[in-house]
């Protein structure tokens, strides 16, 4: 499920470039306030395969019209903000994790000490898309990262675009097919012989993301095009609620449907 959740505050607020972290932590709050298991299970646990965890949720970007890019961030003139979040979930907790947000609040907190306290005034439910067996269209709204593993101790693993390698898409088909087992989704057996192919759009354009982890920052580099699916129904709605690629909790790998 996807939630548009329009967010009030003070008028003219400065929102860092790289919020995502705050976003992040303020999901994991709201839910922990209402269901601390659930909300542990998506932060310490997640859903795991093979001894890897995929945490399924993901959230596009922090939203305000009209609004100023200065130096240091996005100003928001007007008091009011959106921010859709996606949550790859059982339909029996949809309305559960709705209401969760359904009149919170909450107060981001940001480097060099800033904080925007905000309220949730309205949220909406998006109408899930109609997934077909077979070839659907998207764009990437957040870049997605890709990486291959360094083979040197201590290093930062690489982070690979798909004019890098052919390998780039079967690894983004093999992340997909990991979520959507992690999920305890189960292809039909004519779907399974699907043969799923990526197939780049457009141009590619990177973006820089950074990535809080063990009291660090990582620097990664995530890459934004648009991309044909040739794939079952499953694995595009895995795409669409749960994110392309990696680190989809910080909001990596949004994707929109083309139609």
């Amino acid at each position: 499920m996807r939630l548009k959740i329009r967010l009030q505050h003070a008028s003219n607020i400065l929102v860092p470039f790289d919020y995502q972290y705050a976003i992040q932590e303020w999901i994991y709050r709201t839910l922990s306030r209402h269901d601390h298991d659930l909300a542990t299970k998506l932060h310490d646990v997640g859903y795991t395969l093979g001894g890897k965890r995929f945490k399924l949720f993901s959230f596009g970007r922090w939203q305000s019209f009209p609004y100023k890019q200065e130096l240091n961030g996005y100003r928001f003139t007007n008091n009011h903000s959106e921010i859709t979040i996606s949550f790859l979930l059982p339909e029996i907790l949809e309305s559960f994790v709705t209401g969760c947000f359904l009149n919170s609040q909450h107060t981001f907190h940001f480097k060099h000490g800033i904080k925007i306290p905000v309220s949730a005034s309205e949220i909406v439910l998006a109408e899930p898309p109609h997934f077909v067996d077979g070839t659907m269209h998207y764009r990437l709204i957040t870049g997605a990262r890709i990486s291959l593993p360094s083979l040197e101790k201590g290093k930062h693993q690489q982070y690979i675009s798909p004019n890098d390698t052919s390998d780039y898409g079967r690894r983004l088909i093999r992340n997909l097919m990991h979520k959507l087992q992690a999920s305890n989704q189960v292809l039909s057996e004519g779907q399974s012989q699907h043969i799923i192919q990526f197939t780049l759009q457009s141009d590619i354009r990177s973006q820089r993301f950074n990535v809080p982890k063990n009291g660090d920052i990582i620097k990664s580099i995530a890459y934004r095009y648009d991309f044909a699916l040739d794939a079952p129904a499953p694995i595009h709605r895995t795409l669409y609620y749960a994110g392309a690629g990696e680190e989809n909790t910080l909001g990596m790998g949004w994707v929109e449907i083309i139609p």
